[in-house]
């Protein structure tokens, strides 16, 4: 490495595998760059975790309370995005998107759909369909399990239970021929959900 990027901030992706220096990740100027990085992920995510389906299971409430500082500097409003219909599966709440694109990859190199995508530049980003279409594939609804912040969440059980309301029961998938392992959510006799 340069002499120049010996003292400098560098993303662990970024790291070659066969670097042996000293890596710090406890010093202030990373702890500020991680509250930085959060504020900046926060900035236009609305602060509406008492009633998202993801309280509870929220990756970015997470690491918001483990390395976020507690006030923000963003006083401009936040930009409001209108919701997406992704099909009968797939409830958008578009608004709290971070654009971490995991959906988008998902759709693209596991389903092999190239109906959703970024649109859009800068604060103006969207993360939707380029047409408006359903983003239609047997494992669609894969994709709520990947976002990490509610944007995308189950429609047939949206709004009817939190997390901590729902007891998984490990059982055995009778519609395949293999009898592949599965969970189902319940709370109380209801069946909630449907996973893995």
């Amino acid at each position: 490495l340069s002499p120049v990027c010996l003292g400098s901030l560098r993303r662990a992706a970024s790291i070659n595998a066969e670097y042996m220096g000293e890596i710090k990740t406890d010093t202030p100027i990373v702890k500020d760059a991680r509250e930085n990085v959060m504020e900046f992920l926060l900035a236009n995510h609305p602060l509406d975790c008492p009633i998202c389906d993801q309280g509870g299971e929220c990756d970015l409430q997470d690491q918001s309370m483990a390395f976020g500082q507690w006030h923000g500097r963003y006083r401009y409003a936040k930009r409001v995005v209108e919701d997406k219909d992704l099909g009968p599966f797939v409830k958008t709440v578009m608004t709290r998107c971070i654009h971490c694109t995991r959906c988008v990859r998902y759709a693209t190199e596991i389903c092999g759909n190239y109906s959703l995508g970024t649109l859009g530049r800068g604060h103006l980003t969207e993360i939707g369909t380029y047409i408006d279409n359903y983003f239609d594939s047997e494992l669609s609804g894969n994709v709520i399990d990947l976002c990490p912040v509610g944007a995308l969440t189950n429609r047939p059980a949206a709004f009817t239970s939190r997390p901590w309301e729902v007891k998984a029961i490990a059982t055995v998938d009778v519609s395949d021929a293999v009898g592949s392992d599965m969970i189902l959510d319940t709370r109380g006799t209801v069946i909630i959900k449907r996973s893995r």
